[in-house]
């Protein structure tokens, strides 16, 4: 009896595992996504030698922006050194 069992349970595996790698048709929601995502195109063009970029003056703002900071900076700066550690 016991041999039986095994034999039956054998039968299913197998029968399962063959059923399981044949070809049947299963909806990809992903294969619309990837359609044509690797496929190598026209090569991007990059020009060489190239001027460099104009220099960009500080103008008013960005200096007051800069000072500003600076003094933030300083200000933190001796607020924290006139306290004494815990």
């Amino acid at each position: 009896m016991h041999s039986k069992t095994k034999w039956i349970f054998f039968f299913l595996l197998a029968s399962n595992l063959t059923f399981g790698q044949g070809e049947y048709d299963v909806y990809d929601p992903f294969e619309e996504v990837f359609q044509g995502m690797f496929e190598v195109g026209i090569p991007v063009y990059i020009p060489e030698d190239t001027p460099p970029p104009p220099p960009v003056p500080l103008d008013g703002g960005l200096v007051a922006l800069i000072a500003a900071g600076g003094a933030m900076a300083y200000k933190k700066y001796q607020g924290k050194k006139g306290k004494e550690p815990r």
